[in-house]
């Protein structure tokens, strides 16, 4: 199945032809981490300069070697066989091409699998990129005695627009997720931040292949137009992750009703949710931890010792 990926140090560059290899290797992982999915990995592929090689007959690696090569970085290496050997070479070779040479966004479970070992690397924990994860059915209910601000707004959204509707994402709808998310990134401005022309671009990918990636999604309307929505897809086994949620910054409450409302119709039958990472910034660090998280998926960075 891995025939079609060229051998190190030889690289290919993402696509969506490589959708079923990187979907049946991430089924048998069943990984934690919100990265960990083709739809993630394509949506920022442009970014992420990202690129696959095949160590061995069973190993895949993903190299993100960036524009910036002190952003670049190597995701945990995919298949039965990976080791510690092919991550240390995958970093060897990134650190003699001048790039950042760093595993990131890893977790505990992928660090012992691939048999990393305090001492042969350097080991260190990364907050800003810890995923949270909540129980699915806590954002639904909203229990007011745990989440009254939310419920708050909610009702407000609900009082002073009563002729909203939740509907599933379908093809005629994109082009309303587009036109808001374009509004989103006017009121943003978007254009003078890179790191944000970037996630905009990645919205995009994703609306307009949703089908394609398997994705579902879930749109708010009020008076026949899109002010909300969101996507997501499984994770692994009991948890969903969120990849995309915008919602007009005009309309008070309105993230808190496509919040609910994705997950009641969407994915009520799944016990979590991950909602992601803060990447370090303030204020959406207090948005998560106001969603009550029941676990952090903890993240390190590995470096040659």
């Amino acid at each position: 199945m891995l025939d079609s990926i060229p051998l190190f140090p030889r690289m290919a560059d993402l696509d969506i032809q490589h959708k079923p290899v990187l979907d049946a290797l991430l089924h048998d992982l069943q990984p934690q981490t919100s990265e960990l999915t083709f739809t993630n990995l394509y949506i920022w592929r442009h970014p992420y300069g990202a690129k696959l090689t095949r160590m061995a007959d069973d190993v895949l690696a993903i190299l993100a070697l960036r524009a910036d090569p002190d952003d670049s970085f190597l995701l945990p290496l995919l298949g039965p066989g990976a080791g510690a050997g092919h991550v240390r070479q995958c970093l060897e070779f990134m650190a003699a091409e001048g790039h950042n040479a760093r595993l990131w966004r890893i977790d505990r479970p992928q660090i012992e699998r691939l048999g990393l070992k305090d001492g042969e690397f350097s080991i260190e924990s990364d907050r800003d990129n810890w995923d949270y994860v909540y129980r699915t059915r806590d954002l639904i209910d909203l229990p007011e005695d745990r989440y009254a601000d939310k419920v708050k707004h909610i009702r407000q959204f609900t009082r002073r627009f009563t002729d909203y509707e939740y509907r599933p994402l379908t093809p005629d709808l994109v082009e309303g997720c587009i036109f808001l998310q374009d509004l989103w990134c006017d009121e943003k401005h978007c254009d003078l931040y890179t790191n944000m022309r970037a996630e905009a671009r990645a919205v995009k990918e994703v609306l307009l292949n949703f089908e394609t990636l398997g994705v579902t999604g879930g749109c708010i309307l009020v008076r026949n137009r899109v002010q909300a929505f969101s996507l997501g897809e499984m994770l692994n086994a009991d948890t969903v992750v969120i990849h995309i949620e915008k919602a007009s910054p005009d309309l008070h409450g309105a993230f808190q009703v496509i919040n609910q409302q994705f997950l009641a119709h969407a994915w009520s039958h799944v016990p979590y949710v991950n909602r992601e990472q803060d990447v370090g910034e303030p204020g959406l660090r207090q948005a998560k931890e106001s969603y009550l998280p029941v676990r952090m998926v903890e993240k390190f960075t590995v470096r040659l010792a």
